[in-house]
């Protein structure tokens, strides 16, 4: 893969001299290798490519122009840091803000509904709920659990010294374990056909003792006694009966 000299690579021999002279003349006849003229590749194209030192010279002096102080772009990059902090920490702060005032609102809501049941499981508190009340304009009262009142030991009698008086005793036994509201008594007296002939419905005032507070109502498995005496306006009642509603 070289141009090399023929001639001197050539070895004459002894045995045939006639031949080797022979050949060396032939060869002499014989342009050499370096005779002929050397095959000329193409010419190459101009390159346009710009010389690693010059790119290196240009692309230097482009950053150079376009790129900013190192202590500029830390300064951005700590502003856009700050600028995120602070924009997480307002929307945090918002959103912890607005769970908190949710929950009270919620709370204030739960109690002013469950004011009467709060009040009855946790009697220290009902004081602070009555002034609340009395600033929201609403009321704290006493659960009314009909089925939860009994009537026992009801009883009628004529009065012997005055005609057409009777006299009327029961007792309201609170069979629940709290305490709820005193209930209206419903009294009807009957013919001797236990057909209702009078009828008249009696509020706590009327039937509870001088003295006791409707307002603390009937405790948990208390006893009430109540006593009526009652005229019949001149009619002839055999019978009665008896009913508590709120």
């Amino acid at each position: 893969m070289h141009v090399f000299d023929a001639k001197a690579q050539l070895i004459a021999t002894a045995e045939d001299s006639t031949v080797a002279s022979t050949n060396i003349n032939t060869l002499d006849a014989t342009p050499s290798i370096e005779d002929v003229p050397p095959i000329q590749s193409p010419p190459k194209a101009e390159s346009t490519e710009i010389p690693i030192d010059s790119a290196e010279n240009t692309a230097s002096v482009a950053s150079s122009t376009i790129q900013q102080p190192s202590f500029l772009d830390d300064a951005t990059k700590k502003s856009k840091s700050n600028s995120k902090k602070t924009v997480n920490k307002s929307r945090s702060w918002l959103w912890t803000s607005g769970s908190v005032i949710m929950v009270l609102i919620a709370g204030m809501q739960s109690v002013y509904f469950l004011r009467n049941e709060i009040a009855i499981y946790y009697p220290n508190i009902k004081p602070f709920l009555v002034q609340s009340c009395k600033q929201l304009s609403c009321d704290i009262n006493l659960p009314k659990q009909i089925e939860s009142i009994t009537i026992d030991d009801s009883d009628m009698q004529e009065d012997a010294s005055h005609p057409g008086l009777i006299h009327f005793s029961s007792s309201l036994i609170n069979s629940s374990n709290h305490v709820l509201a005193y209930p209206n008594l419903e009294l009807s007296l009957t013919d001797v056909n236990d057909t209702p002939v009078l009828r008249r419905i009696f509020d706590p005032n009327e039937y509870l003792p001088p003295g006791k507070n409707i307002a603390d109502g009937i405790q948990a498995g208390e006893e009430t006694r109540i006593k009526l005496a009652i005229t019949t306006s001149g009619m002839a009642v055999s019978g009665y009966r008896v009913f508590v509603t709120y």
